[in-house]
């Protein structure tokens, strides 16, 4: 759903708080977590609550019960699906000089605001962490009622949108073509690609069947489903000097416009 109101999510369900709410930054700080932290958390509130690759999980501590402090929210910055993700949208011809923001998620306790304010200082975290990344792209999906409102809020460069492309799904779930790229190839982390799509139900491949023939056996029995993704929109944060050279070339267009993207919806 498209509204006014800031879209929050706890227990994997959707929360809403009002607009006029303002964080006091007094009562917050912002610092590097574990990634077994930022998992958990993750697994417990967000709608998509499979961790990403991750390369820089920052959490959000707020004022919690008997003068301690609670963890109100986590940013992930992940390794896109492919290198391509990185050079298209920041301008940069190496892709390590960019991530993808691959989890945003406050708590509904956090006041409206509480999204930018947490992601420009999770944004200097990631400098300095990883000085050698200095874009980052994210993408917004209108279908869960998101299109970027916070990313505008920060400056983000919008890029325009995706191209609705068919993904792999099991249980609901969409399977990363990062994912399914490792299994068919073999490559280093296959182990637990295959692992993961075993826990959402695939069986397990038989002990001589070769890993890309064991994925079209799944899709032949329809438990990897084909689906048709829409379009997302897509932003760059260009975070230094030198990233917004790099991205001169590449798009600026004006932000989607939430009552737009819901009449797009009706009509659809």
């Amino acid at each position: 759903m498209i509204t006014d109101r800031s879209q929050r999510w706890r227990d994997r369900r959707s929360r809403f708080v009002a607009d006029d709410t303002v964080i006091d930054p007094r009562r917050y700080a912002v610092d590097v977590v574990a990634h077994d932290t930022a998992r958990a958390f993750i697994a417990d509130h967000h709608y998509l609550n499979r961790y990403p690759a991750a390369q820089l999980a920052v959490g959000l501590f707020g004022p919690g019960r008997g003068g301690a402090s609670s963890l109100d929210g986590i940013i992930v910055f992940g390794v896109p699906a492919t290198g391509a993700v990185i050079t298209r949208h920041t301008g940069y011809d190496e892709p390590t000089r960019g991530c993808v923001l691959q989890r945003l998620l406050c708590l509904p306790s956090v006041a409206a605001n509480g999204e930018s304010y947490f992601a420009a200082r999770a944004f200097r975290l990631l400098r300095q962490a990883k000085p050698v990344i200095e874009s980052v792209v994210s993408f917004s999906d209108p279908q869960v009622g998101h299109c970027g409102c916070v990313y505008a809020s920060l400056s983000g460069a919008y890029r325009g949108r995706t191209r609705p492309r068919t993904v792999l799904r099991i249980a609901g779930e969409t399977i990363s073509d990062r994912t399914l790229s490792k299994i068919r190839n073999l490559e280093t982390g296959h182990a637990g690609a295959v692992d993961q799509l075993v826990r959402l139900g695939a069986p397990r491949p038989q002990a001589d069947e070769h890993l890309r023939e064991w994925l079209e056996r799944c899709r032949r029995a329809e438990i990897l489903v084909p689906a048709r993704q829409a379009s997302l929109f897509t932003y760059c944060f260009e975070l230094t000097r030198g990233a917004r050279r790099a991205g001169r070339g590449l798009p600026r267009l004006a932000y989607p416009i939430r009552s737009d993207i819901l009449r797009e919806q009706l009509g659809a």
